[in-house]
């Protein structure tokens, strides 16, 4: 099972990972340290931290382990950035859970929203969900059309069409002009 500790209990989050019984009802082992956030060049402590721990509040948050069409492994996870929450990548280096784990120099998408998971469609589209803005009460499911080349991961489009109706807080500055359309003109 992977795990965060959290900023709250660690100060520098962690993504960690326990072995389970095979009923998945118990622990049976320690648990593994996989990075820790402050290890992604693109993070940023948590802004709500008192000044007094600046040098922690780094936040782990939503791990989503995929395996590319290569055979690398990758975990998608959140984090601030100084923009706001967003989701960046990490890879593992020997292609396992225990790594070692390498953060991509950017995030993966930094307007706001994080908690990122992938999915295909039944048509074998590849897709990625996020909530954004992070603000409780106005948080939006978005949908993205993902790319998967070699060892990237990339944005297509979002066609939720959320950014264009509803999206406010520190991601209202990159709202769309247009009002998306997909192929069909709807």
């Amino acid at each position: 099972m992977v795990f965060c500790h959290e900023w709250v209990q660690v100060a520098d989050g962690q993504m960690a990972a326990i072995p389970l019984s095979d009923d998945l009802g118990s622990c049976i082992g320690s648990p593994e340290i996989l990075f820790r956030a402050s290890e992604a060049p693109w993070a940023s402590p948590f802004f709500n931290v008192p000044l007094e721990n600046r040098e922690g509040g780094f936040v782990t948050d939503g791990p989503f382990l995929y395996r590319l069409k290569n055979g690398h492994l990758i975990m998608l996870w959140s984090n601030y950035t100084t923009a706001g929450y967003a989701t960046g990548i990490a890879r593992s280096v020997s292609g396992t859970l225990h790594g070692p784990w390498v953060q991509d120099k950017n995030p993966l998408y930094f307007f706001d929203g994080a908690h990122s998971m992938l999915f295909r469609t039944f048509e074998g589209q590849l897709m990625m969900s996020l909530h954004c803005p992070n603000i409780h009460t106005e948080k939006r499911m978005l949908l993205f059309t993902m790319e998967e080349k070699g060892d990237s991961l990339n944005i297509v489009n979002e066609i939720t069409g959320n950014w264009y109706t509803h999206i406010s807080g520190p991601a209202k500055k990159y709202v769309y002009k247009d009002e998306y359309r997909d192929h069909r003109g709807l």
